[in-house]
């Protein structure tokens, strides 16, 4: 039997992670919408209305999962039990409620301790994925995300009824690793993770459909991988299927050529079937592939970042990701407690730049990232590529790449980063970050004061620092801020330290930013104005919804950091033409160009001038604008020549 109204308020009374709840809007003077923009406080009297209890505290951490199956959108009994058993099978404990008439279900996780909005989105996502009757709005909105409670009334007719007793509700028992299992088994049920935006991997480049692929011609795999294709997998499937991935990845083989294997090779039976606890069962055909595409994109990112000989595993992976991981928090932990050194305005420009600029803390972030994707100490880093990742100009990277390797002392390692090779020919420099944050001597409780990874296996920790540094970079890196008569690189940084659903107020955000409190006012009305964020009783948030694109249109700069990214590529290529062209004018003993076939057809190279044709000249002398010009009408790209067997 239901609750009735007075218990199912004390019941909210006692849930409630924040002191006022949501009711919903009257329509006529007997029905309700499905909106709930009013507030009531808890210290009210139960009212009469449909209300609904926020999942989240007002930091915006979550402390109920809901999700919330719509009757209109699929079958909701169904998903309803079907995830009901998922979460019995990992032991985790639950609650069903019937949402009222409609035939809708509530399923409440209750937490013990309060969880990150975006480990919460990302389960919300996956989830949505597998349940076709999820609404996953109030699992991605920590601002006003609100489900009905036990026992609250419907806005038709009816109660939210529980389906057993609420004490999983009250327990508070559902701990972050459960949330994690639960990840891992709708990722392995066949969802598939919304990665964040991360920077483009050297050497990776992306085919028409989408997937990645490591750059090349594709090539045989090794004997060990084919014989891995062809034999029975281990006991360990999925090791079976790493290994034979991470060679065809190493082959420059396209996802096209892996997913024609799926339905044959022996070494895919991991992503075929799903493991259960009386054995493998099948997936269906879009399962399969689903967890085929991302074991793909993790193996051409695993390859690209760890470039060593073999076809399967590195042994020194684990204590390069470690290692890398943990340079990462003390140089962003060293960063972090002295934000006065990043953007102080000196009384004149020699001064300013000598005390830091906000490019110098993005630059150096960008550093950080790379030595993140790489699980690498020494990353080699242009100019250019800074410039795409930070937003900022490629002189202003360069400036900053100068500022940070300016050591503070007589001692080179008192700098933030190191020098360890000039560029050279094609190759930008070499860097890597200084030994004291290679080390233990920073001090403890400093690395204890600012969040960061807990210690959990390398590759979390790793991936980690890379979605964090990249979601902070592509903050900034944004036509809005970066491109002439945008909102300006300020408007850039504080936006960067808001977030949906959590308020800051202008004194915190002049505190993280070192920016005045008349500057962070100025940059919050342009922000404000065009809709980027709003204000708060208790501070100042990002809107849910994104719509920088949009702002960037209406200020007529948008395409502008594309437009520069296609003039750097352009350069790029220009330069690597020009460089191949003078190693092979010095080489000896050239071939030079023979007599054409009379078929019109050159049945051998005429020449061994490597991948590129003769760099235009005049008089002598390198053309560079022909050059350019070449370049943008395509005279690099060669057209690609499939050979189809006969028997095909």
């Amino acid at each position: 039997m239901s609750p009735d109204e007075w218990t199912a308020w004390a019941l909210t009374r006692q849930l409630s992670p924040r002191g006022r709840v949501r009711i919903a809007d009257q329509l006529g003077p007997d029905g309700y919408l499905n909106d709930y923009t009013a507030t009531i406080p808890l210290t009210a009297d139960a009212p009469t209305t449909p209300w609904a209890m926020p999942l989240t505290d007002d930091r915006g951490y979550f402390h109920y999962l809901c999700f919330d199956l719509d009757a209109s959108h699929g079958n909701a009994v169904y998903d309803a039990g079907k995830l009901g058993h998922w979460l019995d099978e990992l032991n985790i404990e639950h609650l069903v409620t019937k949402s009222g008439p409609t035939g809708g279900r509530h399923v409440w996780l209750s937490l013990c301790d309060g969880t990150e909005a975006a480990v919460v989105a990302t389960i919300g996502h996956l989830a949505g994925q597998l349940l076709p009757s999820l609404d996953i709005t109030p699992l991605k909105n920590p601002a006003t995300g609100s489900v009905r409670p036990p026992g609250a009334p419907h806005r038709f007719s009816g109660h939210s009824e529980p389906i057993g007793s609420v004490a999983p509700l009250l327990a508070h028992s559902v701990t972050a690793e459960q949330l994690q299992a639960l990840q891992i088994f709708l990722i392995d049920t066949g969802a598939t993770v919304k990665l964040a935006p991360v920077t483009p991997i050297h050497g990776v480049s992306v085919d028409a459909t989408g997937y990645p692929h490591l750059t090349g011609s594709k090539r045989t795999v090794s004997a060990r991988v084919r014989e891995l294709l062809d034999a029975a997998p281990a006991d360990d499937t999925s090791a079976t299927q790493a290994a034979v991935l991470a060679g065809c990845a190493r082959a420059r083989w396209r996802f096209a050529d892996v997913l024609a294997l799926l339905d044959v090779s022996p070494a895919l039976e991991h992503t075929r079937t799903r493991r259960m606890p009386f054995g493998r069962v099948p997936r269906s055909s879009a399962e399969a592939r689903r967890a085929l595409e991302h074991a793909w994109r993790r193996a051409v990112e695993y390859v690209a970042t760890n470039p060593i000989s073999g076809d399967g595993s590195n042994t020194e992976f684990q204590t390069r990701a470690i290692a890398t991981s943990a340079a990462i928090a003390r140089v962003q932990t060293a960063a972090d407690a002295m934000p006065g050194r990043w953007g102080l305005s000196g009384p004149n420009t020699t001064q300013r730049g000598t005390r830091g600029r906000f490019s110098h803390r993005a630059v150096l972030d960008a550093l950080c990232l790379f030595i993140a994707q790489a699980a690498s100490s020494t990353v080699e880093a242009d100019q250019r590529r800074l410039s795409q990742v930070t937003g900022y100009s490629h002189e202003a990277c360069r400036l900053a790449l100068h500022a940070l390797r300016e050591p503070l002392t007589e001692d080179p390692e008192s700098a933030w980063i190191v020098l360890v090779a000039d560029a050279e020919g094609v190759h930008g420099a070499k860097y890597r970050l200084s030994a004291k944050f290679s080390t233990d001597q920073t001090d403890r409780k400093l690395l204890q004061a600012v969040t960061h990874p807990s210690q959990s296996p390398a590759a979390d920790q790793r991936d980690w620092w890379i979605n964090r540094l990249s979601l902070r970079l592509a903050d900034l890196a944004h036509d809005v801020f970066s491109a002439p008569r945008s909102l300006g690189r300020k408007a850039g940084l504080t936006y960067s330290h808001l977030q949906v659903g959590n308020t800051l107020t202008v004194d915190l955000l002049t505190k993280a930013t070192n920016l005045s409190a008349s500057r962070i006012r100025r940059s919050l009305s342009r922000l404000h104005g065009y809709g980027l964020v709003e204000r708060h009783v208790d501070g100042w948030a990002r809107t849910i919804d994104d719509t920088r694109d949009a702002v960037a249109v209406q200020l007529q700069i948008d395409g502008y950091l594309v437009a520069r990214a296609a003039r750097y590529d352009v350069e790029r290529a220009r330069w690597a033409w020009w460089q191949a062209d003078l190693i092979w004018l010095a080489k000896r003993g050239k071939k030079r160009r023979g007599r054409r076939s009379s078929t019109g057809v050159s049945l051998f190279a005429q020449n061994d001038r490597p991948d590129f044709p003769a760099y235009p000249r005049r008089n002598g002398r390198g053309h560079h604008r022909e050059a350019w010009d070449l370049i943008t009408a395509g005279a690099l790209t060669r057209p690609r020549i499939i050979v189809q067997d006969e028997a095909a």
